[in-house]
């Protein structure tokens, strides 16, 4: 009997397990709609509860979630549209959870979408205002599965206490009765499709029930500044776009703050313009709004424009004057690349510091004859011989290059911004081995406004033209296989034009305005057989454009190119 007793014991173990094993959950269903899965399942009375997992992968179900044991259903929600999940339930039973389901899995609708907001959303007309009602109307809505729209309405703005209900063959009509005598009232309109989506609100209709006492909104707020020559341009800000019967604006103005004893009807606009004003006036200006019914509303707060005289960045004739500085050059014999080497030497050392110290006389004697040897140099030039770098294969090169400009002048950002993009033509001729003639050519074209003599911006539009044309001699030495840098100087000849939209005797300015530059950059070479020759460029300037000291102004500046060329 004692050899027995653990038999039946393992016996007992074993038949208690099979029977209060818990079962396996079957016949599991998923619903999905947007963000959110209906689990269905077959249960067992016996169980204690159910388990559901759900993820986003079959092999990863990290979610979980405990279902009474009298529910064999359960609905997941939080979920992304447009996702597949996958789900499984288990039971459990006496702390014994079972196996799990079937993996089964379903996929989150698309997110719906909302109908278009309604336009077209005003009164019908000003005789559908009365004491207690306002009718309404607006575009119908091309959503094929609309349903009805929701009209909101209250007292404040934005805050609505009322919704009524109209039907999709409402939008050409719709009457709201049930109101106060000589109140305003805020409307919206709502579209609503078949499955309660819901548009985004219509621009506000603001209404004033009979009889009206109430005046419109005061204007937004008033600015202004120099149109033209002697000209103020006034622009009043318009706060009553959703006013159902808003009717116009009036500008008051004067030359004496806080008696503005002139005024004009605007009506329906909101831009004036006073002409011939005397220079060094200043004119202060203020509006008010109005509605059918008369009411006024108050002004808005005084602004006041001095007339003043305009500046332009090439002011004239102190400031930017014109003027050519370069004479016929003399013949030069064989000493002529002697002369240019020495020349450009002493130039690389001296030529910035003569600037420095004030020499400026001295500095444009030296570019004169800098160009005279050059240009002689480049002209006797028969035959140069070839250069010695194998990927240079000849005496010339050709190209392009677009530029970034940073003007000298700090008022060039204030008449034309900051970002000015310059592009340029150039030859350059090898004189030997390591030096060259360089002949440029640029171009820049920007729109700004014209300054006042205060630094104000005015809203007169002008344009300048820049074209900078310049003569290098330029030292090139070669840095490494395909590299080639190279440091230049030489004189500048530009044309300049600014042109102010206005009419007048002085709506244009040209002038050819004399300088002189340095430059220093690195060619790179194309190591590919078959585009021998060509190749890249970067290159920094500055130029100094003012006509070697005699102009208040330098239009000059700063200049970072990248361009291509070919060599040959």
């Amino acid at each position: 009997m004692k050899n027995g007793l653990p038999f039946v014991c393992l016996v007992l173990v074993f038949f208690s397990a099979v029977v209060f094993a818990a079962d396996i959950p079957d016949n599991v269903t998923l619903s999905a709609g947007e963000t959110t899965l209906l689990v269905d399942w077959n249960g067992d009375s016996e169980s204690d509860n159910y388990f559901v997992y759900w993820g986003t992968s079959s092999g990863n179900l990290d979610n979980r979630a405990t279902v009474d044991d009298s529910v064999t259903k359960y609905t997941i929600s939080g979920l992304t549209p447009s996702t597949t999940y996958y789900v499984a339930v288990s039971s459990n039973e006496n702390s014994e959870e079972s196996d799990l389901s079937v993996v089964i899995s379903a996929t989150t609708s698309a997110e719906a979408s909302i109908p278009a907001t309604p336009t077209g959303f005003f009164i019908t007309g000003l005789n559908a205002v009365t004491e207690t009602s306002a009718a309404f109307k607006w575009d119908q809505s091309p959503a094929e599965d609309l349903d009805y729209y929701n009209l909101y309405y209250g007292t404040s703005a934005g805050s609505y206490t009322t919704v009524l209900e109209a039907a999709d063959g409402d939008e050409s009509y719709f009457n709201v009765t049930g109101l106060e005598t000589a109140t305003r009232y805020y409307f919206s309109l709502t579209a609503v499709d078949i499955s309660g989506n819901e548009s985004e609100a219509a621009d506000e209709v603001v209404v004033d029930t009979k009889e009206d006492r109430l005046a419109p909104f005061p204007p937004a707020g008033v600015s202004g500044g120099l149109e033209g020559d002697r000209s103020i341009q006034v622009n009043v800000g318009n706060s009553n776009q959703g006013m159902a019967d808003f009717s116009g604006t009036i500008l008051y103005y004067g030359t004496t703050a806080g008696a503005l004893d002139e005024q004009v009807d605007l009506g329906g606009s909101f831009t004036y313009t006073l002409d011939d004003l005397p220079v060094g006036s200043v004119w202060y200006f203020s509006a008010s709004a109005y509605d059918t019914s008369g009411n006024e509303s108050t002004r808005t707060l005084e602004i006041s424009v001095t007339v003043e005289d305009t500046r332009r960045f090439l002011n004239q004739p102190e400031a930017v004057d014109g003027g050519c500085f370069i004479t016929a050059a003399a013949g030069a014999g064989h000493l002529g690349r002697i002369l240019v080497f020495c020349g450009f030497m002493a130039g690389v050392l001296f030529f910035f510091r003569l600037q420095r110290r004030g020499f400026k006389r001295a500095a444009v004697l030296f570019l004169c004859c800098l160009s005279v040897v050059g240009t002689a140099a480049f002209s006797r030039a028969e035959n140069p011989p070839p250069p010695e770098i194998p990927e240079m294969p000849g005496n010339n090169i050709a190209g392009v290059s677009v530029g970034y400009f940073m003007a000298q002048e700090s008022e060039f950002e204030d008449f034309y911004g900051e970002d000015t993009f310059p592009v340029y033509g150039f030859y350059e001729r090898f004189l030997s081995k390591h030096f060259s003639l360089n002949l440029e050519a640029g171009f820049l074209k920007e729109k700004g406004c014209l300054l006042s003599e205060s630094g104000t911006q005015t809203r007169i539009r002008t344009k300048l033209t820049l074209v900078p044309v310049a003569a290098s001699l330029k030292f090139s030495l070669k840095l490494m296989p395909y590299v080639v840098g190279y440091v230049g100087a030489g004189p500048d000849y530009w044309y300049c034009q600014e042109e102010v939209d206005t009419s007048g005797p002085d709506s244009e300015i040209e002038e050819w305005i004399g300088g002189y530059h340095g430059n220093i950059g690195v060619r790179l070479y194309s190591t590919d057989k078959d585009t021998r020759g060509t190749g890249a460029l970067v290159e920094a300037a500055y130029s100094q454009i003012d006509r070697f000291g005699d102009n208040e102004t330098n239009i000059g500046g700063w200049s970072f190119k990248f361009g291509l060329f070919y060599h040959f």
